[in-house]
């Protein structure tokens, strides 16, 4: 592609014939012919790295300043925001033949996501979904993806490959980072839908504060054409404020103000499953989801308000919620020892207090709680844990989960000491001996909840990803106790 036509995108004229064979925000990366977008990060200044791109090849800079430069160069004001554009430009804006659904909120974005992505599936659309778990194109996966939304280059590329594959819908998962490094600049969404917001995500690396946080939740509301919010969700105005006046919007939740209102909730059960059985105001006939409790019951609420927006048929929200399973979220673990094991994603206290609550409304014995909390994160999200762990579990065993950089000792110190004389506990640093424990100690009729993994095939510690399968753990521990 020719550096004209880009740089045009930036308002940016250029009268050399210059080559872009690919763009780089990493001088790493950088291949002859590149585009280099210089961005400043919060620990290197990827102007210092102008010198070593031009050496690997660059044919051309994007920069915030100007500097000397052997090759062109060009200042934006926002390199961040530039290279979303570049992105969009270079892989030829294929989110203009595509229909985004995006999802943000502080939890439940990848169950909602799933259940959005299986009524468009039901409904015979070709649909792509990006989020938390990787890129898929209809249940396929395509690609990992290092964030929950991808950064620009990955994003186009990605939605460029959905075009090919014939997808028309992208179900898309929008994150409070996302929106704050304008990873999903110049995009417009067909459709957005707001779950909640609770303070999560406020520290170093992440936002200042929670008035950051919800900004930056209520900035993606600027892009959508129409979208859904929670009514019950105290943040909803705000983010509704963004919208365009024109854009048609509605509401769901459990209250007669809502649009889509859910009446009755009631837990279903089957051997290799927890789910729900639910109605809406407006209509006799209940829905079913494979997910237990009221949390995933309004997830299901905001699919199915997002969906009528979109104009599909009751009939495909019905099938799609109906087979509308999530990998890591209150996946239950079929054995023949008359122990419920539940994985579950849960990894702050809201989702803490979720699944658990959820947990009591079926028949039960003790519930064993295994979990740790991720290092280099807000130290107040695991102290939080604790407490809702202490509260609605009768035993705990503190283990790893993703320690990064901090020492596991100090994390499960601080969870401990959370935990007090409040319930019993036990640490066991390696997860798959915790997990072995807490088998063990289960009887016939008990619950042993896996929290805080889920779907991640990894403990993150040091700068490595370490192969890690909880389920791959239950699989083990059940076939040597046969």
């Amino acid at each position: 592609m020719k550096l004209a036509p880009l740089l045009a995108v930036l308002g940016h004229s250029c009268d050399q014939d210059v080559d872009i064979s690919s763009l780089s925000c990493d001088s790493r990366t950088v291949t002859p012919g590149a585009l280099f977008v210089a961005i400043p990060g919060e620990h290197a200044d990827g102007t210092q790295y102008i010198p070593q791109a031009v050496d690997r090849g660059a044919a051309a800079v994007v920069s915030p300043v100007s500097l000397p430069c052997p090759v062109p160069l060009f200042v934006v004001e926002d390199p961040r925001d530039a290279l979303a554009h570049l992105a969009a430009a270079f892989y030829g804006h294929p989110a203009k033949s595509l229909a985004l659904i995006g999802i943000t909120g502080t939890k439940g974005k990848t169950t909602t996501a799933h259940m959005v992505r299986d009524i468009l599936l039901a409904a015979g659309h070709t649909a792509g979904m990006i989020g938390t778990m990787g890129a898929y194109i209809g249940r396929e996966k395509w690609a990992d993806c290092p964030n929950t939304t991808p950064a620009p280059l990955l994003l186009h590329q990605l939605l460029s490959d959905m075009v090919a594959q014939g997808c028309t819908h992208v179900v898309m998962e929008v994150s409070s980072q996302a929106m704050k490094h304008r990873r999903v600049a110049g995009l417009t969404f067909a459709a957005g839908v707001f779950l909640n917001l609770s303070p999560d995500h406020i520290g170093p690396g992440e936002h200042a504060d929670y008035a950051e946080y919800a900004a930056c939740k209520a900035a993606f509301f600027a892009q959508c054409a129409g979208a859904v919010g929670n009514g019950e969700d105290m943040a909803w105005p705000q983010m509704a404020a963004q919208l365009p006046p024109e854009a048609p919007v509605a509401t769901f939740g459990f209250s007669p103000t809502c649009g889509v209102q859910g009446v009755t909730v009631a837990p279903i059960e089957a051997p290799s499953a927890l789910g729900s059985r639910f109605t809406v105001a407006d209509c006799d006939t209940p829905y079913t989801i494979p997910l237990p409790g009221r949390h995933h019951v309004q997830d299901a609420l905001a699919a199915v308000a997002v969906c009528r927006q979109l104009g599909l048929p009751e009939e495909a929200i019905r099938q799609g919620l109906e087979g509308a399973a999530v990998p890591g979220r209150a996946q239950v673990f079929p054995n023949d020892r008359g122990i419920r094991v539940v994985v579950d994603y849960a990894h702050n206290a809201a989702s803490f207090r979720a699944i658990l609550s959820c947990l009591h409304c079926y028949p039960h014995g003790n519930i064993i709680v295994v979990f740790g909390a991720g290092g280099n994160r807000p130290p107040m999200r695991r102290l939080d844990m604790a407490q809702v762990a202490a509260e609605l579990a009768d035993c705990a065993i503190v283990t790893t989960d993703n320690p990064r950089w901090e020492p596991v000792e100090d994390i499960c110190r601080s969870i401990t000491q959370a935990l007090g004389r409040q319930i019993p506990w036990e640490v066991i640093y390696d997860r798959r001996e915790a997990i072995f424990r807490a088998l063990d100690l289960a009887q016939p009729g008990d619950m042993v909840a896996l929290l805080g993994k889920g779907h991640e095939g990894y403990i993150e510690t040091c700068g490595l990803r370490l192969p890690f399968s909880e389920w791959a753990v239950l699989e083990e521990y059940f076939h040597k106790n046969l």
